[in-house]
């Protein structure tokens, strides 16, 4: 599929960076109504949506949409697919997506699937040279392709997560290098658009394609599958596929994906304490995960394996006994704040990094 000129134009003339929620216009500062910013030690919650979210019927053959539900009122930020599926296929309703974030005044992200391109793709964007080469100038076609159709309607946002997962629909080659070529393209187009990028993958798929590439400066948001927010939250405190900063993670259930920002995107980072992430993290006996680690790290005398057995619920009990809480041995806000969790802020101040990651 070819470019559409008057996108590239956008992308040569236009557009530019807004580090605010979305407004009315989306092209001035934010209006009164837009949401502010989340309270110090308090994770964001929010929703991914793309085509599956368009009318039904709309779309490539192979990825007609499919009417699933928009994100719930309570979601505070949405992430907006910019792909119909694969490269250079743009998510068909993706205006009305941004009109209805818009309408909502929520704060907003976009992400792109990128994918390993064609034969007749590679012809027409590749160019000449090595065959390394020319998959990056591919990879930079995607990013720009992608940053034109943001422009088309009036999305702007700071950064762009860059979707990197094994594709039935446009499979990735055997090769890692060359995998890792058009990788190197889409991250260097969207650098040339102005824009920073984060990767979405998860463990076993970015291995598969790149072959566990480091990549530890970029922050990474991770997937948890139908595990629920509190194993979404627990990944924030594991190290990523890449080795960068989980920023964001996200789980799956009733036809939505759900999304969580990490300690330190939204707010001031707590002083110190690294309870903070885990504030709302709910805990009973039968938990597992690395907030179990860190509460049985946090109560002492306990082996921090993770695993939330009757010594670690007693010894809950004990400390809520000591603190004056309810003593029914659950790990709730209230028991995460008695233990220094979300107290203060650190010296001097880190600032949010929200809006490098929402707009």
């Amino acid at each position: 599929m070819t470019p559409r000129p008057h996108l590239l134009r956008i992308l040569a003339g236009t557009l530019t960076l807004a580090l605010a929620p979305i407004s009315s216009s989306l092209l001035i500062a934010p209006s009164a109504g837009a949401s502010p910013q989340p309270t110090i030690g308090v994770s964001a919650s929010g929703g991914d949506i793309s085509w599956p979210q368009c009318p039904k019927g709309m779309g490539i053959p192979s990825r007609r949409s499919q009417g699933q539900p928009m994100p719930q009122a309570s979601a505070t930020f949405v992430v907006m697919g910019l792909t119909n599926g694969p490269g250079f296929y743009p998510n068909p309703c993706l205006a009305s997506q941004v009109a209805w974030v818009k309408a909502r005044h929520l704060w907003a992200a976009a992400y792109s699937v990128i994918t390993y391109p064609t034969t007749a793709q590679l012809a027409t964007y590749g160019g000449t040279g090595t065959l390394a080469t020319r998959l990056r100038r591919v990879g930079s076609a995607q990013a720009a392709f992608n940053v034109a159709t943001m422009g088309e309607v009036g999305l702007r946002v700071p950064m762009v997560w860059v979707d990197v997962e094994p594709y039935r629909v446009a499979p990735w080659s055997k090769s890692v290098a060359g995998n890792n070529a058009v990788i190197d393209g889409v991250l260097a187009g969207y650098k040339a658009a102005g824009l920073r990028s984060g990767i979405y993958s998860y463990d076993g798929g970015w291995k598969q394609i790149t072959g566990g590439r480091s990549l530890p400066s970029l922050p990474t948001w991770v997937p948890v599958g139908p595990r629920g927010r509190s194993a979404a939250a627990a990944r924030c405190a594991v190290k990523s596929f890449t080795g960068g900063p989980t920023w964001m993670t996200q789980w799956t259930g009733n036809s939505r994906d759900y999304d969580l920002t990490c300690a330190g995107i939204t707010g001031q980072g707590a002083g110190g304490n690294t309870l903070t992430q885990y504030m709302n993290t709910r805990l009973v006996q039968g938990s597992h995960g690395a907030a179990v680690g860190a509460l049985q790290r946090r109560l002492g005398g306990l082996v921090a394996d993770g695993q939330f057995g009757p010594l670690t619920r007693a010894k809950v009990i004990a400390f809520q006994r000591s603190t004056h809480l309810l003593a029914n041995g659950v790990v709730d806000a209230a028991v995460w704040r008695r233990m220094g969790a979300g107290v203060g802020t650190t010296t001097p101040a880190r600032p949010s990094r929200m809006t490098g990651l929402l707009a």
